[in-house]
């Protein structure tokens, strides 16, 4: 099954490549953030939609300030990776 992400709004060319990669794209809003196994939001706050630490959440979130699509890709299955050998512990 795909793993399904929330992008924030303006974030097309990233919504492009996790489709192409064979995710699951989905708008982030309040209501999707239980829904996700990920996220990937602009940077432009420090507490988007009330996530202050994402230490604390169950999916990885990137911040794509300054990253291209690609590498906001690689990130976020790096991280998934990460939280996958850490929940075999």
């Amino acid at each position: 099954m795909a793993r399904r992400i929330a992008v924030q709004d303006g974030l097309t060319p990233v919504e492009q490549e996790l489709r192409s990669r064979g995710f699951q794209v989905t708008k982030f809003t309040n209501g999707t953030m239980s829904n996700v196994d990920g996220a990937v939001v602009t940077g432009m706050s420090n507490n988007v939609m009330g996530i202050a630490d994402t230490n604390g959440n169950k999916f990885p979130i990137v911040e794509a300030n300054g990253l291209t699509a690609i590498e906001i890709c690689d990130s976020l299955e790096a991280r998934f990776s990460q939280f996958s050998d850490e929940s075999d512990t």
